[in-house]
């Protein structure tokens, strides 16, 4: 990708493991003029080759989602049913909606592909794209990067989008029911809490135990949470805290996704790593101190003041389990993975993926959005709680 870096605006790739004292490699990608809010893109990896190429297929995204894309089409959702067509309605999509759209108005539609079925599905503009154009009608109230991803080829950028969909889904769900929900029912707190078991760390694989022991030499614990979901798509939440003072962030988080748990486990230690050396080098625009009143959809970014260490992330609840007990999808092939996530799907009545190539001309690389109609983010955006939260919610409350 190096020949690349002026077209995509790179100007250059910094090494910052140094900057924390745990020694798992962290890279930024540097692109002063980037679209986005961000000039700074961060990767993470078990080697320095590992994390310099993640930061910098990071950076590639966002350039890929930025670029300008045509829309298929200009209708409104109702004439496009009308017409036969297939469509995702922008309401079953887990942004909220601006206040102008209806679906008897005209907004832009862009082309997808039904990862099931093959066929052409058309999808709302705003969910393709990262960042608005001027000139699209008003539809979704954010714009984001769930289910934004890269690879050597399309379809791996589609199995690594469809990994991170159905992990903000899980994240959201176990936040929800976890948290929110235990704080509310203090006498099930436990109950609830139990819901997304630790791990018992002794039991972690050999290259997990490597990178634990990195953590463990710097003086930090780390608890790992399988973030039990009937997806059953291994998700695994690694966290550790420490103070550094009353402007620095008391805890950081990763989370991994991916039909084998042991990628799933290194992808969420690694990205825990990874917030930690990108939170002392302070240089993402996005970064809000303990205090500072930000959006909503920024709430992530906000370093976190206290850390309740009673909490489901941070004690286990009574129900520790071990690493071989979490679930384990076909590990043999991309095409086999990215089936047994779509069975996944169709098992929990998520029928519909489809995914919008915005592989950029020229580049030697392959991005990808996946929009599944029905899964979660409110843990990342603070958007909207759909239809899976609440159920989860209230099967859980009663």
């Amino acid at each position: 990708m190096r020949p690349h870096f002026g077209r995509i605006g790179i100007t250059r790739v910094a090494d910052i493991t140094g900057l924390d004292r745990i020694g798992i490699p962290v890279y930024n990608a540097i692109m002063p003029r980037s679209r986005d809010v961000l000039s700074v893109y961060s990767g993470k990896g078990g080697t320095p080759e590992a994390a310099r190429t993640s930061a910098v297929m990071e950076a590639v995204e966002r350039y890929a989602a930025w670029l300008p894309l045509r829309p298929t089409t200009v209708a409104s959702h109702d004439d496009l049913v009308a017409e036969g067509r297939a469509v995702i309605r922008p309401g079953e999509l887990s942004i909220a909606l601006r206040s102008q759209y209806r679906d008897d108005r005209p907004i832009w539609w862009v082309t997808g592909r039904d990862l099931v079925t093959g066929a052409d599905v058309l999808v709302p503009h705003g969910a393709a794209v990262y960042g608005r154009d001027p000139g699209a009608p008003p539809c979704l109230r954010l714009t984001h990067t769930t289910g934004l991803a890269s690879g050597n080829t399309l379809d791996e950028a589609v199995g690594h989008a469809l990994r991170e969909v159905i992990e903000r889904d899980c994240m959201t769900i176990s936040e929800l029911v976890s948290s929110r929900l235990a704080a509310r029912l203090p006498d099930r707190a436990t109950q609830l809490r139990a819901r997304n078991p630790h791990i018992d760390a002794a039991t972690v694989p050999a290259s997990a135990k490597t990178l634990l022991d990195r953590f463990a030499a710097a003086g930090l614990r780390v608890t790992l949470v399988y973030l039990d979901s009937d997806l059953r798509v291994p998700t695994i939440m690694a966290s550790c805290a420490e103070d550094n003072g009353p402007s620095a962030a008391k805890a950081h988080g990763g989370f991994g996704t991916d039909p084998d748990p042991e990628l799933a486990l290194l992808r969420a230690l690694t990205e825990c790593a990874q917030g930690r050396a990108v939170d002392i080098q302070a240089m993402r625009e996005d970064l809000a101190l303990p205090d500072e009143d930000v959006p909503a959809h920024r709430a992530a970014t906000r370093r976190a003041a206290t850390i309740d260490r009673t909490g489901w992330a941070w004690r286990p609840a009574g129900r520790v389990v071990d690493f071989a007990d979490l679930p384990r999808g076909p590990v043999t092939d991309l095409a086999g993975q990215t089936r047994f996530m779509l069975d996944r799907l169709a098992a929990c009545g998520l029928d519909r993926a489809v995914a919008v190539d915005l592989s950029p001309p020229e580049l030697p690389v392959h991005v990808a959005r996946v929009i599944v109609p029905g899964l979660e983010s409110w843990s990342v955006d603070r958007s909207k709680i759909g239809t899976r939260a609440t159920r989860a919610w209230n099967e859980a409350a009663r």
